[in-house]
């Protein structure tokens, strides 16, 4: 189930569609490079006070702050880590972390399937790696200019980043949607 058609504004011309038996197809609008950044900001955000709040609340015992070592652990390596886990955790269960749940927006697979665990752990451990290598970011940058407004992470992990809610303008996807026995 490969369906991959994109229109500019409710144009209805296709660039690519498979067409098959009980499977729907859905109009979705995918998001732009300035409402992800707003989302990621929120996101870097959480991550920065949950990562503060666990280091002077819940374990300020027996942690030296004044070496370089503490300091690299405070601010780079757990907020690393635990920013890893919270855009897998919350991608595999919600489809968006806390920042796209407020601009509205969520990560759906190209297919129309629900995300797997391979999916999201290509696009938020190894997309992020390479979207954020050597600090640029400019993997996330990829999103301004791709047709699809798909950034780095989306490309490795077979995603789109859509609405949750109808807009009339934008880009549109077309994602396929398996019908229930229930529905025919």
């Amino acid at each position: 189930m490969d369906i991959d058609y994109i229109t500019n504004s409710g144009d209805q011309t296709a660039e690519s569609a498979n067409t098959m038996e009980n499977v729907n197809v859905v109009d979705l609008r995918v998001v732009g490079f300035w409402t992800r950044f707003w989302a990621f900001i929120i996101d870097l955000a959480v991550i920065a006070m949950s990562s503060q709040i666990f280091f002077r609340v819940i374990w300020p015992a027996g942690l030296e702050t004044t070496t370089i070592k503490s300091f690299v652990l405070i601010n780079a390596l757990f907020p690393g880590i635990w920013g890893s886990i919270y855009f897998v955790l919350l991608t595999m269960y919600f489809g968006q972390t806390l920042g796209k749940m407020i601009m509205g927006i969520k990560v759906i697979s190209k297919d129309g399937s629900p995300l797997s665990w391979s999916a999201v752990a290509m696009r938020e451990v190894v997309g992020r790696t390479l979207a954020q290598l050597l600090g640029t970011y400019l993997g996330y940058l990829i999103c301004a200019f791709h047709p699809r407004k798909q950034a780095l992470t989306d490309i490795i992990g077979d995603t789109y980043v859509v609405y949750t809610e109808d807009k009339k303008r934008g880009r549109w996807v077309q994602i396929p949607v398996a019908l229930s026995a229930n529905a025919e």
